[in-house]
Formats: C-alpha cells, sequence, structure tokens
C-alpha cells in the first residue's frame, strides 16, 4: 500500500484548476492565490492572507490583475511585509473596504498608501481577533534565512518604490478558525518551535520555499494537522497567477515528506484551484 502523503499529492495535482461550486452554508470556501496566498470565504464575507496575484518585481502591483482575481475584501491578514505577500494589498483597499492586520511594518508600508487609520490593526502575540464569520490569532514566527530584504518600520517610510522597500519587519503564523476548522498558515518556512508546540489544526498552510533540512520534521513535531497543504513553491518570476511554473520541486516535496512523515495526509492547492472545507 503507498503512503498516503504519495497518494494525495497525486490527487492534488489530478484537482489543480478545479472550480468549486456554490458553497453550502457553513462550508468555508478556499482559493489559493498562489505564493502563500489564500482566500476564504464563508456566510458572504472574505478574508484574505498574503493576497498577491500581480506576481512582477519590477511593476509589483497590477492593478487589473488585481481587480480580475480579487473582487472583494473585508478583511486582509499579512504573514509579513515582503512584496509577494504585500504589494497587491494598497490596490485592494482602492476598491474595498477591507480591514488590514498585520505587523507594525506593515501597517506603517499601509499609511504610507493613505490608507484610513481606521481601517488598520496591529498584531498582538497570541490575541485571538474576531472578524465578522472568521476569528484569526497572530503566533510570532521566523521567516526562512538568510532574510531577504530585512528590516523594520517603526514609522512611516519616505518611500515605497521597489521591492528592496517592502522589508520583512517581523513573521507572524496565522491560525484561522471558520465554521469550527481550524487552518495554520504559516507563510515563510521556518519556526519558532516553543510558540507553536502543541498546535493542532485541520489544514496546515505552510511555505516550503527555501526550507532548511530540518524544518518539515521540526514542523510537524509541533503541528498537528490532518492535512498538509504546501505553499510558496510555484514560480513567480515571469509566470502569472493563471499559468504559474514550478519554482520548488513538488516531486522533491514529497519524497521528503514521505520520510519525515509517512502518514501525513498532503494536498496541493495550485493557483485559483478552490477547496471547500464543510463546517462543524
Amino acid at each position: 500500500m503507498r503512503h498516503l502523503v504519495t497518494v494525495l499529492l497525486g490527487i492534488g495535482l489530478l484537482l489543480s484548476g478545479g472550480v468549486g461550486v456554490s458553497a453550502e452554508e457553513g462550508t468555508v470556501r478556499v482559493r489559493a492565490l498562489g505564493i502563500n496566498g489564500f482566500e476564504f470565504k464563508m456566510g458572504g464575507e472574505t478574508l484574505l492572507i498574503d493576497p498577491y496575484v500581480s506576481r512582477d518585481h519590477r511593476r509589483l502591483t497590477i492593478p487589473a490583475v488585481v481587480r480580475k482575481h480579487m473582487k472583494q475584501a473585508d478583511y486582509i491578514v499579512l504573514t509579513h511585509s515582503h512584496w509577494d505577500h504585500l504589494a497587491d494589498v494598497s490596490e485592494i483597499a482602492k476598491y474595498t473596504e477591507a480591514v488590514i492586520v498585520g505587523s507594525e511594518t506593515t501597517l506603517n508600508i499601509c499609511r504610507y498608501f493613505k490608507i484610513a487609520e481606521s481601517r488598520l490593526r496591529q498584531y498582538e502575540n497570541r490575541q485571538a481577533i474576531p472578524l465578522g464569520q472568521f476569528t484569526f490569532t497572530p503566533i510570532r514566527s521566523k521567516h526562512k534565512e538568510p532574510v531577504g530584504y530585512p528590516g523594520y518600520y517603526e514609522q512611516v517610510p519616505k518611500k515605497i518604490a521597489t521591492a528592496a522597500d517592502f522589508v520583512e519587519g517581523g513573521t507572524w503564523a496565522l491560525l484561522v478558525e471558520a465554521g469550527g476548522r481550524m487552518f495554520l498558515n504559516v507563510g515563510s518556512a521556518n519556526l519558532i518551535d516553543e510558540e507553536l508546540q502543541g498546535t493542532k489544526c485541520d489544514y496546515l498552510l505552510s511555505s516550503i520555499a527555501g526550507r532548511a533540512s530540518d524544518y518539515l520534521p521540526r514542523l510537524l513535531k509541533c503541528v498537528e494537522a490532518e492535512v498538509f497543504i504546501p505553499t510558496h513553491w510555484d514560480d513567480f518570476f515571469g509566470h502569472g497567477v493563471e499559468e504559474p511554473g514550478e519554482r520548488i520541486s513538488l516531486r522533491q516535496f514529497q519524497r521528503e515528506m514521505e520520510r519525515v512523515a509517512p502518514e501525513q495526509k498532503v494536498r496541493v492547492l495550485r493557483p485559483l484551484e478552490v477547496m471547500e472545507v464543510s463546517g462543524r
């Protein structure tokens, strides 16, 4: 009998590009946005995590692409402040009234883009924040090493014009509760072990890009998850969200998971693929 990790990874690949049907009441509709981006829909409300679909290192945000793929947002939460997580938020803020929750650095970048103070909320470690249909808890974490574009903004920056201006600003894992289901997002392949120790969730959405050899063993020792969904594996340099490349080898990830946690269920969501999760 083949390991579960192999079987379900294969299923995930077969399901790629699927379009979800209308969600029943109590169902959580999760759509992958590529990189570490996700859209959660439930009860008529939408929560976005790291919503970046422009995928352009030079232009940073492409309004037509953003508006095509993200029609609605009530809440936006960010794992950290790098361009490939945050750069589309200023555009989303122009046509939605979304509340934006993040680190001091994230919020200072939002202030640079003149997003109203009433829409900004700052993280406090392990302080649960109710957001309509959703509740989420930020958990202190770490960025993979070495950190590209390190630094913090303790005040509003004078200029945000290039990818390098989107400094990391501290990294957080995000525990989202929706419909009685728990989703843990680890947006960069690193962690603070004692912060995540004993965490249980239904779905673990974790970056696998640039991971150290001990990352998956450490993560899965700390977190008990029903299903592991890898993130940040797609190639966003020169590949649009509709036709993403594969920057991180999923086959290599599969082999590593077979060694580290052969019984762990794994599912791959390709950018724009929808997964519907029944509530409890």
